[in-house]
C-alpha cells in the first residue's frame, strides 16, 4: 500500500525503489492525483510487457474535502472540518480503510486463517452505512482514542489520596492517570486521554485565542498531547521550590497555592523535591542514558559518502552502527555508494537535496497546481560561482548531475550563495538540488488516451535518483542530505 506516499520519488535510491516495485504481485496506490509510484510500470526505462504488478488506484479525498483532526511536531492536535464534498468516487481515507477492514473480517469469519481472533474480534462501529459505503465518523473515532470506561466503575483520585469518583460505563476517562490496569478503560492512545470530555467536547476544535503568560501558549486554541501541556517537561524551568530559573518568562510557576501558568509536568508541591522528568524511573535528567546504538554521547561521524579521506575530529571516519545495504544478509539487492574507503574522483563535489517553498514534498500535490508549477517549473542545480567557472557553466545551462546510483538532468543556476569550503587544506565544491519534481507531469513523458495531462508542464525527474540508501543508527531517518555527486554541462564528458 502507497498511502498518501510517492516512495518512487521520496525513497533514496530510487531507481531501486522502482525496480522494487516491478517484482510484487498488486500494490494500492491511495492519492489525490496520478504519481510517479502509482505509474512506475509505464515510467521512464520501464518495459510494461514484461511487468506483472497489478496496481490498483484508489482516489481519496483532499484535506478541505474531510474532517478530523491533525498533530503536528509541536503537540498541537487542531481539528479541520470539512468544506467541500470529494470530487467524484473519491472517498475520505477513513472510509476507505474501514471498507477494506469489513472485507477482511468478512474473509476471516468465512475462511478462517491462524489467529483469526485477531481479526474477528475486532470492533469498529465508529460511523454508518451511506448508500454502498461505510462512513466513518472522526468525532466518534476521536472519543476512543480518548478513552472511556468499559464498565461501572469507582477510581481514586490520581491526585489526591483517599478520594474516589465513580465513572458509567462508556464515559470518557478524564486523563491517561485515570486510566486503569484492569481492563476497565479503553484508550486508543494513551497521550491523547483528555482531548474529549464529555461537558466540553472534542477540545482540538477550541479556537480561543487569549495568552494569559505573555509567552505564545494560547492554552484555549486546540489541545496539545499531554494533557493540554503546551510545554513538555516545563517542571525543569524551575527549583525545587517552584521558582522559575527565568522570572520574567515563567512558563509555570509556584504561587504558594498551587501552579500557575503551564500545565506542569509532574504532580505534586514543589516543597517534597518534585522531579521534573516523569517519563523517567529517578525523575531526573542524564548526561548518559541507555538505548541508543551508537552511545550516549554526540560524536561527529562523516557521511558514508564524503570528500575527505579521514575524520579530522575523530579516529572514526563513519557511525559504526549506520544501517547500510551494501553487505550480505541486509538485502536482496546490494545498494551502490562511492567515496567509502577513499574519495572517489568520478563525483567530486558534495551535493545537498532541499525544498522551495512553492512544492510540497515530491510534488504529487503541488506540481498538478498550474500557478506553482509556473513558479517552480523544473529541477535546477544550484552551483557556486567558482565551480561554475570551472565547469564552463552559465545560468540557466543544461546540466546532468550524476552519483553513483544514477543522474538528473537540470537548469543550471550559478549564486553566491554557494561557496566552496576549505576543509584540511583542500577546496571542496557543494552543489544542491530540490527534490520535488518528477516524470508523471513533463511533457515528453508517453500519454496514453484519456490520461490526465497538467496544464503547465514541469521538466526533470527525483533529486532521489541519486542519494543513497543508508539509515541513521537509531531511527533509519535516511542519509540523503550529504553525499557525493558530479555535475557537467550537458553534452559535456
Amino acid at each position: 500500500f502507497a498511502w498518501g506516499m510517492n516512495p518512487a520519488c521520496s525513497g533514496a535510491h530510487s531507481n531501486k525503489v522502482r525496480q522494487a516495485l516491478t517484482k510484487v504481485d498488486w500494490m494500492v496506490n491511495v492519492n489525490l492525483f496520478d504519481n510517479e509510484t502509482g505509474s512506475f510500470w509505464r515510467g521512464p526505462g520501464m518495459d510494461p510487457s514484461k511487468i506483472k504488478t497489478e496496481v490498483f488506484m484508489l482516489p481519496c479525498a483532499a484535506s478541505i474535502e474531510k474532517e478530523g483532526s491533525i498533530a503536528n511536531s509541536g503537540r498541537l492536535q487542531q481539528w479541520r472540518y470539512k468544506a467541500v464534498n470529494p470530487v467524484g468516487d473519491s472517498l475520505p481515507d477513513g472510509d476507505i480503510m474501514s471498507e477494506i477492514f469489513f472485507k477482511v473480517k468478512e474473509l476471516y469469519e468465512k475462511k478462517g486463517g491462524p489467529l483469526k481472533e485477531a481479526i474477528t474480534e475486532l470492533t469498529w462501529p465508529y460511523g454508518k452505512m451511506v448508500g454502498k459505503h461505510f462512513h466513518y465518523d472522526p468525532r466518534m473515532v476521536a472519543a476512543e482514542i480518548n478513552g472511556f470506561f468499559l464498565v461501572d466503575k469507582k477510581v481514586e483520585n490520581p491526585t489526591k489520596k483517599g478520594e474516589f469518583k465513580e465513572f458509567k460505563k462508556g464515559d470518557l476517562v478524564p486523563t491517561f492517570a485515570w486510566l486503569q490496569d484492569d481492563g476497565s478503560t479503553s484508550s486508543g492512545c494513551w497521550v491523547y486521554c483528555g482531548s474529549v470530555t464529555g461537558d466540553k467536547g472534542i477540545l482540538p476544535m477550541r479556537r480561543d485565542t487569549a495568552d494569559p503568560t505573555g509567552l505564545g501558549l494560547t492554552p484555549g486554541w486546540a489541545w496539545s498531547w499531554p494533557v493540554n501541556r503546551r510545554i513538555i517537561y516545563n517542571g525543569a524551568s524551575v527549583d525545587l521550590n517552584g521558582k522559575p530559573w527565568d522570572p520574567s518568562r515563567a512558563v509555570i510557576k509556584w504561587n504558594g497555592e498551587k501552579w500557575v501558568g503551564d500545565v506542569p509536568d509532574g504532580a505534586g508541591d514543589p516543597g517534597k523535591g518534585r522531579p521534573p522528568f516523569i517519563m523517567k524511573p529517578d525523575g531526573v535528567a542524564s548526561l548518559y542514558g541507555p538505548g541508543l546504538a551508537d552511545g550516549p554521547f554526540p560524536e561527529h561521524y562523516e557521511p558514508l559518502e564524503c570528500p575527505v579521506e579521514k575524520n579530522l575530529l575523530s579516529p572514526q571516519k563513519n557511525n559504526p552502527v549506520i544501517k547500510r545495504f551494501d553487505k550480505k544478509g541486509v538485502g536482496s539487492e546490494m545498494d551502490v555508494y562511492a567515496s567509502v574507503t577513499s574519495c572517489d574522483p568520478r563525483f567530486p563535489f558534495i551535493c545537498s537535496t532541499y525544498r522551495v517553498s512553492e512544492h510540497w514534498q515530491t510534488g504529487v500535490l503541488t506540481r498538478w497546481c498550474p500557478w506553482l508549477a509556473e513558479m517552480q517549473p523544473g529541477m535546477f542545480v544550484e552551483i557556486g560561482e567558482e565551480l561554475a567557472r570551472e565547469k564552463g557553466i552559465q545560468n540557466g545551462d543544461r546540466c546532468i548531475v550524476s552519483s553513483a546510483r544514477g543522474e538528473v538532468e537540470c537548469s543550471a543556476i550559478v549564486t553566491p550563495r554557494f561557496k566552496p569550503f576549505n576543509i584540511d587544506g583542500n577546496t571542496i565544491h557543494e552543489i544542491g538540488i530540490p527534490w520535488h519534481f518528477g516524470w508523471i507531469t513533463t511533457k515528453d513523458r508517453k500519454y496514453n488516451p484519456g490520461d490526465k495531462k497538467a496544464e503547465v508542464f514541469t521538466y526533470g525527474d527525483s533529486a532521489n535518483l541519486l542519494v543513497p540508501t543508508i539509515g541513521d543508527a537509531n531511527t533509519m531517518i535516511p542519509e540523503s542530505k550529504a553525499f557525493m555527486a558530479n555535475v557537467v554541462k550537458k553534452g559535456v564528458k
